[in-house]
């Protein structure tokens, strides 16, 4: 018990250093035609197993291995079982970007293969559902780091409050507009939580301003490609568009880019979420006025320690918010 608790406090340690957040658990791009797309944390970590704690095969099934945003989240998983020599974790998503019938598959094979943990990002809160479920079955603990599922038994979600934030997005996007102006939202996958709570916030804060008038929302599945033609669509729909707010920073790219080719850049503020090099580069270059950075390798970090908690018999809370900051040109230099 000794051995496993000091690999506790080395994995706590590992959370709260990987982006500097406070650990909450203990509170009890790759080829399209990869399939299934997967990487293997390494098997060589910084000390030897003990052979005297057991070891611990967790799976960890993304939505895409195409999105920047989830390649970072497995490496900060990759990272986290590298710190503690008893956890193997196998990162794994499916063929079909945000395919939920894919991860049905996936969380499948790894009650198959007799995985100690599953961790999932659901495509479709309610689609992964009688996955769960037969993880439940199996007595399988099941955590979903970043986006939630509608049902089942899930051990612990772990993100940021996407409501809130959305709705901060949306207010700086008004007061940047002066409280008058037409916007556009550019929003991500049907049925995904994470977009739908960041569409919540965003009307709700447009609602406090009557002189914003939302000409348009569009789903465009978190994918710069699909974010760049349905700003397109509405540059050709709509002469005048004064402010974009969108779900995630690779839409906003594609939507960015659809303007530059028309010149119509500079006639509008771009808000978003998530930080990469481009993202930061285009707010100092006052493409994007503000983004919300979510420390998405805390999420998943935390994520991996309440189920190493769960499976040595500790009770973990059923949701834990990670602290989300908001990025301008003020502090980008933050996350470089």
């Amino acid at each position: 018990m000794k051995k496993m608790l000091a690999c506790l406090l080395s994995f706590t340690i590992l959370a709260s250093t990987l982006t500097g957040c406070t650990v909450g658990a203990s509170n009890a791009t790759a080829a399209e035609n990869q399939a299934p797309a997967e990487t293997q944390a390494s098997n060589e970590p910084a000390q030897a197993a003990d052979p005297s704690v057991k070891t611990y095969n967790f799976v960890f099934i993304v939505k895409s291995m195409q999105f920047s945003f989830m390649l970072s989240m497995i490496d900060g998983a990759e990272a986290a079982a590298a710190l503690v020599p008893n956890i193997n974790i196998k990162c794994i998503g499916p063929e079909t970007p945000y395919s939920v019938e894919e991860q049905i598959q996936l969380v499948e094979q790894a009650i198959t293969d007799g995985a100690d943990a599953i961790l999932i990002t659901p495509a479709d809160s309610t689609g992964i559902v009688p996955a769960i479920e037969k993880a439940n079955a199996a007595g399988i603990p099941i955590a979903t780091p970043n986006t939630k599922a509608y049902g089942g038994d899930v051990l612990t979600w772990i993100g940021v409050d996407n409501y809130t934030v959305g709705y901060e997005l949306g207010t700086a996007l008004c007061e940047a507009l002066e409280g008058t102006g037409k916007v556009v939202l550019i929003e991500g996958t049907a049925g995904n939580s994470t977009s739908t709570e960041r569409v919540d916030g965003y009307l709700d804060a447009f609602k406090n301003y009557p002189g914003i008038e939302l000409l348009d929302s569009q789903p465009a599945d978190f994918n710069r490609e699909k974010g760049m033609t349905v700003m397109e669509n509405f540059l050709q729909r709509y002469p005048e568009i004064d402010g974009v707010g969108s779900i995630n920073k690779d839409m906003t790219m594609g939507a960015i880019e659809a303007c530059k080719a028309v010149g119509r850049d500079k006639e509008m503020v771009q808000v978003t979420f998530d930080v990469d090099n481009d993202c930061l580069d285009a707010i100092d270059a006052g493409d994007i006025l503000i983004t919300g950075a979510q420390e998405e390798k805390s999420q998943i970090a935390n994520a991996i320690y309440a189920c190493l908690l769960a499976c040595n018999g500790y009770k973990v809370a059923p949701e834990q918010y990670i602290p989300m900051t908001l990025v301008t040109k003020d502090n980008t230099n933050i996350y470089r």
